[in-house]
């Protein structure tokens, strides 16, 4: 149904455009007069800015252009990052820096807003700081920062944030007081009561509840009754009823959530629905109504579903389902527990800054001062200050090393679980050159001796006959119907190893395997997991482990669990 009425709006712009053409050409104010005040993401728009995109690359007139891409941008929900693109390079051969820095910040939006991928963002908001510096145009300049402390909340440097979002209020705000056209007003007012929605937030992110709570209600006093800004108005009722929840005025939270609801759900803004979601979850959990509250967290499920994101205030829904679903449905137990498996990788990938960090130790002048003191105390005191300061030293010492190896051993882990992901940990053949005359060969083995050996290995492999213990290059040639020394010159030239090297990489990588995924192994010992490879020596098994993946198996298990969640 959609597609038909774009279909005919699509006929009708171009209708309108051949009948008018008989008189006059449609001039470009006249062609966007027709979706100027359409709203955001309106498709019924794109026919006349198709149109509008057309007219200014036949007159060959760049800035028009420039224009048309940005409302391309605007109205196409699916191309956005497209007509993003196009406006940006015609800006940097044609427009100004102001130009060039509105479309970097543009194409930031986007990425933040509708992808969800903060880091792309970043890199744009940045690139738009970088062009508007020097600028007379102090509301973009603004702007730019307002964006800037968008990404710094989300990362979790509300303090920061918060900086930027007073300084964004303070400057719009200012703005209001003077004497401005009807459009430039309401540019600003919208500046301003979204600098005044994201204070709300972060202080609420800081437990500033009473300072959020006023916010709220001047923000939703401001907005009130104005149709203009009715998108506006449910977020600071949305801002309000999350108060009233951990004031525990459930009716009221419940109120003004479902109130604020539709509009957000309108706008796409999945990130705030999801919020909603949480808080009316949470109202009915304290209303004991189970049943409501799966359905709203289950919701929240279907947004990650669809978009990929999950913000880590609403991570604790897949706890409750869990939870719910423990004695009654094991398969939805077990759906819910993967997801948040999935989630929480996806947290730890987006939000680094909940990553652990060193803290300085003690500073020189604290220590000198404290030895002082101990001095006076008398000998007995000093001997026992001098043992706790070289203790202190030797566990710091002991705390730095084990961090480097920690560090290292991650590293190690990565490296391999990216190798295990991408499918390129497997003992392969080596891809060599032909070379230009027979006579140079290395091997005296023809070409349908080397197959021959190749398919037998291949399913000497498959077959996982490398698991038996105690097997010699003999052995092996034998099973092959072959002998040791065809064996070993195959083995060397075709996978660049020797015999002995090549069944530990067999043996070692199938344990690996299963070590990744099958849970059951990560609770064996490292001598069931020798014997289980065909490796008799615990630790010859280990120092194979180490010296192929890097990594011993100890602490590969130990970053495995830790990684599912298994204790």
């Amino acid at each position: 149904m959609k597609k038909l009425n774009y279909l005919l709006v699509l006929f009708s712009a171009f209708s309108n455009v051949l009948f008018s053409q008989q008189k006059k050409e449609w001039t470009f104010s006249e062609i966007r007069k027709n979706y100027e005040k359409m709203t955001i993401d309106d498709r019924d728009a794109m026919p006349y800015v198709q149109l509008y995109i057309q007219k200014a690359k036949k007159e060959n007139s760049p800035l028009k252009l420039i224009q048309g891409y940005r409302d391309g941008r605007q109205f196409d929900l699916h191309n956005k990052i497209r007509y993003a693109d196009s406006v940006i390079a015609v800006s940097l051969n044609h427009g100004t820096t102001d130009d060039i820095s509105k479309d970097y910040l543009s194409k930031g939006i986007i990425y933040y807003f509708y992808h969800k991928k903060y880091k792309l963002a970043l890199d744009q908001y940045l690139k738009a700081y970088e062009y508007s510096k020097g600028s007379k145009d102090e509301y973009h300049h603004y702007k730019v920062i307002y964006h800037l402390g968008i990404v710094k909340e989300h990362l979790g440097y509300y303090d920061e944030a918060l900086e930027h979002f007073r300084e964004c209020a303070d400057f719009y705000g200012s703005r209001l007081k003077q004497n401005l056209h009807d459009n430039e007003r309401f540019n600003y007012k919208k500046a301003y009561l979204n600098s005044l929605h994201q204070l709300t937030v972060t202080n609420r992110y800081l437990k500033n509840f009473i300072k959020s709570d006023s916010l709220s209600k001047l923000g939703y006093q401001l907005t009130a009754g104005d149709a203009d800004f009715a998108l506006e108005h449910s977020y600071f009722l949305k801002s309000m009823g999350i108060i009233k929840f951990h004031k525990k005025d459930y009716a009221g939270a419940e109120k003004d959530l479902n109130s604020a609801l539709p509009l957000i759900s309108k706008r796409r803004d999945f990130a705030w629905v999801s919020v909603i979601y949480y808080y009316l979850g949470r109202i009915s959990e304290a209303q004991n109504d189970p049943g409501q509250a799966v359905h709203y967290y289950s919701e929240i499920d279907a947004i990650f579903n669809k978009h990929g994101y999950i913000a880590p205030e609403v991570y604790g829904s897949y706890y409750y389902l869990i939870e719910y679903y423990k004695d009654n449905n094991l398969n939805r137990q077990l759906y819910y527990t993967s997801q948040l498996l999935k989630a929480d990788s996806m947290i730890s990938r987006d939000y680094p800054y909940l990553s652990s960090k060193l803290h300085k130790d003690y500073d020189r002048k604290t220590l000198i001062d404290q030895k002082n003191d101990i001095e006076k105390a008398g000998k007995r005191k000093i001997r026992l200050a001098k043992i706790l300061i070289l203790s202190g030293i030797i566990l710091l010492a002991l705390f730095v090393v084990r961090y480097i190896k920690d560090r290292k051993i991650k590293k190690q882990y990565d490296l391999l679980q990216k190798r295990l992901s991408e499918g390129s940990y497997n003992v392969q053949d080596i891809i060599q050159a032909e070379p230009a005359e027979p006579a140079l060969r290395k091997t005296f083995l023809t070409p349908e001796m080397t197959i021959e050996i190749r398919g037998k290995l291949e399913k000497f492999e498959l077959e996982k006959q490398f698991l038996k213990k105690g097997l010699t290059e003999k052995d092996v040639a034998v099973k092959l119907s072959t002998n040791s020394h065809y064996l070993s010159v195959y083995i060397n030239e075709q996978k660049g190893m020797n015999f002995n090297k090549y069944m530990a990489e067999l043996r070692i990588n199938y344990i690996t395997h299963l070590l990744n995924n099958n849970n059951m192994y990560l609770r064996f010992t490292i001598e069931a997991l020798a014997n289980e490879c065909g490796i008799a020596s615990r630790q010859n098994f280990s120092n194979l482990f180490f010296e192929i993946n890097g990594i011993r198996p100890a602490d590969y298990i130990k970053k495995r669990k830790q990684e599912l969640g298994i204790s």
